[in-house]
């Protein structure tokens, strides 16, 4: 079986604390705002400002050792450094792309929220009601901006999340559902970039972490938990994915084509992160072990110590990722029980659902190894001497117990194998 190492609370506190002096030290000089990546001087909202934000909100939430790391961070001066970044439609500027949109104006509401959650402004108002406008009315779906251009997932997820955190416009909320489950692939259950594109994991998890926030029904999107389950390398990562789009702002100028490459280890982690079901808790437990121990750069230069990085950038860091990553292991740990028989209770039942597992995917190779123990035992002559010579105890014990043996984990295997087919039919039955 996969290792699963369940990490300590020293381990939590150690490196979300390194992660949180990275972010600390890369901040713009002398200002409460962030670049896309580390050594930047130019701030950004989207991939810099608002994935910091958001990363500092949930170590804030970690406890007083890692907080106090962050002590010098102005969150109110961050906000109104983000209110500047508005534009009079109610959009507000990426900083990194050359267009205002969907996008940007969504991430930027989710970090004025994880600020100061529930505290509506003029901005705010304005930046939802830009949001409305990129929503087609007819059918649900979102586009970068309010021209028309092809909807995709990545704005109609983003912009549900961002309503439903500001309990914003249920009529358009419930019609966004609509559209993104009428988008979900329906062979592999999960989302593409686009309704027409191949599904991918990470994709796949901004619709999930979106469906959560909006509370839409567990039920209705389990197909996808299992889909973003089965695509978990055995490492314990998630492949990555980069999506592409044009909008009518930007096809005159020099950048023709905007990109945003997307984390699916943070992404798949924080959408499965509340679930409460054994796969998904084992496929986290997976993935925070990949994320600090084997992918979080603990040693080295300021520059690198604490963060992560991206595909094969070495020391190139970004501030998106790493404050991505943070935000999905804290919402793992937040949604872990109180230290003490609970969590000890977890990780027990977790350990025998995944001997379970263990047993059941193997079904075939047991049964198997059963009928050939019995098979062997058959053929033994307990007359020979010779044989009872070279066995220790008596030949007539040696075979009993060898046959005994090879039935009983015959039909242990033959057992697992029902069990699996019950649950290969359950899983046919809900598609």
């Amino acid at each position: 079986m996969p290792r699963r190492r369940w990490p300590t609370e020293s381990e939590l506190n150690e490196r979300l604390s390194l992660a949180a002096a990275w972010l600390l030290r890369h901040r713009i000089a002398g200002r409460q705002i962030w670049p896309v990546s580390a050594g930047g001087d130019e701030a950004s909202l989207w991939g810099g400002t608002v994935d910091a934000v958001c990363a500092v909100a949930a170590l804030r939430r970690c406890g007083r050792q890692i907080a106090a790391v962050l002590d010098d961070v102005d969150l109110g001066a961050t906000k109104r450094w983000i209110t500047t970044q508005q534009n009079k439609d109610g959009s507000f500027s990426s900083g990194e792309f050359a267009f205002a949109g969907a996008e940007p104006t969504a991430w930027a509401l989710i970090a004025l929220y994880e600020i100061a959650p529930g505290t509506r402004s003029r901005e705010i108002d304005r930046g939802l009601a830009y949001l409305e406008t990129c929503v087609d009315t007819g059918d649900g779906s979102v586009a970068s901006t309010p021209s028309g251009e092809l909807p995709r997932t990545m704005p109609s997820a983003l912009t549900l999340w961002a309503f439903a955190l500001w309990r914003h416009r249920d009529d358009l909320q419930d019609k966004i559902v609509s559209y993104l489950l009428r988008c979900q692939d329906n062979a592999s259950h999960g989302w593409g970039v686009t309704s027409a594109a191949r599904p991918n994991p990470a994709t796949t998890a901004q619709v999930l972490v979106a469906f959560q926030a909006a509370r839409v029904p567990a039920e209705a999107f389990q197909l996808a938990v299992e889909y973003v389950v089965d695509q978990q390398r055995d490492s314990g990562r998630w492949p990555n994915s980069l999506d592409e789009w044009h909008t009518a702002y930007d096809r005159t100028a020099l950048q023709v084509t905007n990109k945003c490459a997307n984390s699916g280890t943070a992404w798949c982690l924080l959408a499965l992160a509340r679930l409460e079901d054994h796969r998904s808790r084992t496929a986290c437990l997976r993935a925070v072990d990949f994320l600090l121990n084997t992918d979080q750069t603990v040693s080295g230069p300021n520059l690198v110590r604490g963060s992560w990085a991206l595909w094969d950038d070495g020391a190139h860091r970004h501030v998106w990722l790493t404050g991505q990553v943070v935000v999905a292991i804290a919402a793992w740990r937040g949604a872990l029980p109180p230290r003490g028989l609970r969590r000890e209770g977890m990780r027990l039942t977790n350990w025998l659902l995944s001997v379970v597992d263990f047993l059941v995917n193997r079904a075939p190779l047991i049964s198997t190894l059963g009928v050939i123990g019995a098979v062997v035992a058959l053929t033994i002559d307990t007359s020979d001497a010779g044989l009872r010579d070279r066995l220790v105890g008596d030949g007539v014990t040696f075979r009993q117990s060898l046959l005994t043996s090879g039935l009983g984990t015959a039909m242990l295997g033959a057992i697992s194998w029902v069990f699996r087919g019950a649950r290969n039919w359950r899983a046919r039955a809900r598609e």
